[in-house]
């Protein structure tokens, strides 16, 4: 398989994307560059089996060397190879459509063998039921293991899993001194098959509270010092949740935030198909999806999180997932993680509902942006280069929920160099004027 790193590939679901996804978790025990340049070196271009077969032959083996070191009391081996294991058949699953059974499968197993690891850690990664309803959402509680400490929690995006954030948050938490719980909601991975039926849903508020109201019974857990964080699609909960949890001290959002989904899928489409009835336009993606490999992985993880098949439909249930008119509402700390290859890959239209939704806000504004300069830190949450965010994640952490003397009024006045290479509206010239924001 050739690879090309080029900040072009940096968008999401580009096969260079994926294949830096798993393994930048290397850093933290999720990958071995060896293994994943074996499977590199096996996997056919553009050939998404191929790509599936590779990376389960090579969990397979990883979990078979796990498995053996469990008999022989070698648990440090066997953990680390399971976090591995773990890693590697989530990236087998990852071009399956819902309708393959292997999806079903990796995605159990993949699971299975972080809990597995779980249980080899000192102390104990816990594995948490979180009740919601009649459903149970699944998540993991990393302590710090110290009472009353504080505490993020880390919100999936539309196609991360519980266990691959550990990795980009979990880790570098506690040995911050931060507890951190992970958890999926409505329409998420593991959250979706344990549920039957439990689609995504946009009143994301309702599984955030059911995850803080966990929390604050915990001795480990300081009530009044407790941070969420949002990747991607998560960005929008994360901020939903802040807004209606007033027991939530500060807010990030990995991925700029998405502040109304459907309109940034409808901006993309060509202003013919924008117009077109729905069996045209279901014609029309249809025959996209089949020359995009990248297109495809994304609409068929939609089609399983809300249980819908057809692409007009798919769209049209993105209407609810907004957060317009919320900004006014936000009361804690707001930061905004952004890539320059996010900015590249944008249009206006989306860049304005950002600006104009920050515009409104009363709250205190931060922004990080990763530059080109950067790397891949500039890419999508900043795939590749996951510590080059956790330390700007923490560092902020440490000043603003901790409530250093003076943290809200750190950092420079941003400059918007970075956006304005991509954006030349003049409403967003005179938006930047009247925004209220440090840099960080």
């Amino acid at each position: 398989m050739k690879l090309n790193f080029d900040k072009k590939q940096m968008d999401i679901g580009t096969i260079p994307f994926n294949y830096l996804r798993t393994l930048s978790l290397a850093g933290s025990g999720g990958a071995e560059i060896n293994e994943c340049l074996i499977a590199a070196e096996k996997i056919k271009d553009n050939d998404a089996e191929s790509w599936t077969k590779e990376w389960a032959v090579i969990a397979e083996k990883v979990s078979k060397a796990a498995q053996e070191a469990m008999q022989s009391d070698q648990k440090t081996t066997a953990r680390q190879a399971y976090l591995r294991a773990c890693n590697y058949y989530r990236t087998a699953m990852f071009p399956l459509p819902p309708t393959d059974a292997r999806l079903d499968k990796y995605l159990t197993l993949s699971r299975e063998h972080f809990q597995k690891a779980a249980k080899l850690f000192s102390p104990q990664i816990e594995v948490v039921d979180i009740p919601m309803g009649d459903a149970k959402l699944p998540a993991y509680f990393l302590s710090a293991g110290q009472p009353n400490r504080p505490t993020l929690i880390a919100i999936n995006g539309g196609d991360s899993t519980n266990e691959e954030l550990v990795h980009w948050i979990g880790f570098a938490a506690i040995e911050r001194n931060w507890n951190c719980i992970v958890f999926e909601g409505p329409g998420q991975w593991s959250a979706l098959q344990l549920n039957p039926g439990l689609y995504l849903q946009s009143d994301y508020e309702v599984p955030m509270k059911a995850v803080v109201d966990y929390i604050v019974q915990r001795n480990d857990v300081d009530a009044n010092r407790i941070a969420t964080i949002g990747y991607s699609l998560g960005t929008q909960f994360a901020v939903r949740a802040s807004v209606f949890d007033k027991r939530i001290s500060a807010c990030i959002c990995s991925g700029g935030v998405i502040v109304d989904v459907y309109e940034a899928w409808h901006a993309v489409w060509p202003l013919i198909l924008q117009k077109a009835p729905a069996n045209v336009f279901n014609f029309v993606f249809g025959t996209f999806e089949k020359l995009s490999p990248q297109l495809r992985g994304l609409t068929n993880r939609f089609r399983a999180m809300m249980g819908i098949t057809k692409p007009y439909d798919i769209i049209e249930a993105w209407r609810p997932f907004n957060i317009k008119g919320l900004a006014s509402k936000m009361e804690c700390p707001l930061l905004l993680l952004l890539g320059e290859a996010e900015y590249a890959q944008s249009n206006e239209k989306v860049a304005m509902s950002m600006l104009r939704f920050i515009n409104e806000l009363t709250s205190p504004l931060f922004i990080h942006e990763f530059p080109f300069e950067d790397g891949w830190a500039a890419s999508h949450c900043q795939i590749g280069a996951l510590s080059s965010a956790q330390a700007v994640i923490f560092d902020w952490l440490e000043k603003v929920v901790n409530k250093k003397e003076g943290a809200l009024e750190s950092g420079k006045p941003f400059d918007w160099r970075v956006i304005n290479k991509y954006l030349k509206n003049d409403e967003i010239r005179e938006l930047q004027k009247s925004i209220r924001v440090k840099t960080v």
